[in-house]
């Protein structure tokens, strides 16, 4: 970042006055202490003022005229400047070498700590889409948020771009590309810049975490409704301010990323022993522990998330010798893949936390968002059956008691319900369903009705049970912000109750998260505590509206 003229003279009047006092000689009288230079407070501020004043608004372009780019490699990827005749100045960031679906370029940000940014990039790639992230950590915890995806296209450019406040008590930022398939990615522009007034934040703002004991419970208000959970990482039960707010408020734990195909799949295993595990790639658990360890010890249940998924699945698994350079696996080689991994994660879990998982997102976000199903390697390799033998191998090595769940988000949009129910019937009616999981990452601006009703046909048109298990409502960013979206929050458990109450079986509500700048759409404001763990109005219209309608 360039400094201004008046930055480098504050710095420089700063230098002179340490040379200065350093410069004093001992007196006459032989003591060896210095004249003391007297600095008043005054001062000081006026100093400091003039420096944060002087930080001139950061910005990053990448520059494309020279061989160096201003992205660093994340993880095993390699960045570099390269000629490309598609690329509109011939010139193009060329991201290659990805083995892992998050590798790509990183970009610094720390210097845009508290500040909303608007991020722009043009780019290709064989992948079907490419994302722009934005990574930092919060007392110690990481999170990753997506800043805005482009469906992209091997031999055309493809412009996007989105704005994220990034919050003052963020450590560690990091603004970066990634896919989540590992084909070569190629940028001909990307920017990030400061929306409106800068703010200079030298470090991370401290957290001083709010008292949370005299919080009522959302597990006791609404235990004669339906069970309440929350979404957790190893680092948020490893902080007693956090954990202890999980313990008092909730009943159900999902981990946020530890159940995920990625983090069990063990790559390095399998492809030692490929006569052992070419049909049932190896498994590791161990990290699963902490959370299954903290919601036994505390009396909750678990939601198994997620079985079979397109995203944070290893591309590796989809091909006949874990290498994606090779060829794909074929249908029946995936089938017994996807069997054995079902199998294996199943009887783990209950063998060793028997009777702690209530539930399991068998399939997750399989309707496409342009209609039909999502043509992911599931799909391309097994077909459009995929779903229905996912369940088919769920329901066979589940134990009893243990609910099945299709798991989406936008599941209340009309076009997509249609696309839901169509790949849903037919496993239905084999008996292997018992749920239907409303992700619900919204905004204030959804119909509520319209959600309601999605809840109502789900369970009239396929016979299940309701879980809410994602929610977070986005707030707007107009004055009275945390107002209005706690009036959201009381209209919309108004109606989930109502709901409730008229028959439908809604099981569980799970929050995405214990604060707002920890979620993963921290830049929309959408949970219940503030960073300090203050209560917003949303947690009280939550309160509020199980005391009065409950």
């Amino acid at each position: 970042m360039k400094r201004s003229a008046a930055y480098i003279a504050v710095l420089s009047l700063c230098a002179f006055l340490l040379t200065s006092c350093a410069a004093q000689k001992p007196s006459d009288g032989g003591s060896d202490q210095a004249p003391a230079v007297t600095v008043t407070t005054a001062a000081v501020e006026e100093v400091s003022e003039k420096m944060e004043n002087a930080i001139e608004k950061p910005s990053v372009t990448e520059d494309l005229s020279g061989e160096k780019p201003v992205a660093v490699k994340r993880g095993s990827a390699s960045v570099s400047i390269c000629d490309d005749e598609l690329a509109s100045g011939g010139k193009a960031l060329l991201i290659s070498g990805r083995k892992e679906s998050w590798n790509g370029a990183d970009y610094k940000s720390d210097l845009f700590r508290g500040n909303e940014v608007e991020v722009k990039g043009s780019f290709r790639s064989a992948n079907a889409s490419v994302r722009v992230s934005v990574q930092f950590s919060v007392q110690g915890q990481t999170a990753y948020n997506m800043v805005f995806p482009v469906n992209t296209k091997p031999d055309k450019y493809t412009a996007g771009s989105g704005k994220y406040t990034i919050p003052a008590n963020a450590e560690n930022i990091i603004i970066y590309i990634e896919s989540d398939t590992l084909e070569d990615i190629y940028a001909e522009s990307f920017s990030i810049n400061v929306c409106g007034e800068y703010t200079y934040y030298e470090r991370a703002a401290e957290t001083v975490f709010a008292d949370t004991s005299d919080y009522p419970s959302l597990k006791d208000e609404y235990s004669g409704l339906f069970r309440m959970g929350m979404a957790v990482s190893p680092n948020i039960l490893s902080k007693p301010e956090y954990s202890s707010l999980v313990k008092a408020q909730f009943n159900s734990i999902t981990a946020e990323n530890d159940m995920k195909p990625e983090a069990i799949l063990d790559r390095t295993a399998s492809v030692l022993d490929m006569d052992k595990y070419r049909e049932a790639p190896a498994l590791k658990f161990d990290h699963l522990r902490t959370e299954l360890d903290f919601a036994r010890d505390n009396g909750m249940t678990v939601r198994g998330h997620t079985l079979v998924w397109h995203s944070q699945t290893p591309e590796w698994l989809f091909y006949k010798e874990y290498d994606k350079n090779g060829e794909l696996a074929d249908r029946e080689l995936m089938l017994r893949r996807m069997e054995s991994y079902i199998k294996g994660v199943m009887e783990w879990t209950s063998e060793n936390y028997p009777g702690l998982i209530s539930a399991w997102d068998v399939v997750n976000e399989a309707a496409a968002d342009e209609g039909g199903m999502r043509q992911s390697l599931w799909y391309k390799t097994i077909g459009e059956d995929y779903v229905e033998r996912a369940f088919e191998f769920a329901r066979k090595y589940a134990p009893e008691g243990v609910k099945l769940f299709y798991n989406d988000y936008n599941s209340y949009q009309k076009r997509k319900q249609e696309d839901i129910l169509s790949f849903l019937k037919p496993v239905a009616e084999a008996g292997n369903i018992d749920g239907m999981g409303m992700q619900s990452h919204i905004g204030t601006y959804m119909s509520i009705s319209e959600y309601a009703n999605a809840l109502k046909r789900y369970h009239d048109e396929l016979g299940v049970e309701i879980q809410i298990t994602e929610l977070d409502i986005g707030a707007d960013k107009s004055d009275g912000w945390e107002e209005k979206q706690g009036k959201y929050f009381r209209d919309f458990m108004d109606s989930v109750i109502e709901l409730r109450r008229s028959g439908v079986p809604i099981t569980s509500l799970t929050l995405w998260g214990i604060s707002d700048s920890l979620s993963w759409k921290a830049s929309d404001r959408p949970l219940v505590f503030r960073d300090d763990l203050t209560r917003k109005p949303a947690f009280d219209a939550m309160i509020e509206a199980v005391r009065e309608n409950g």
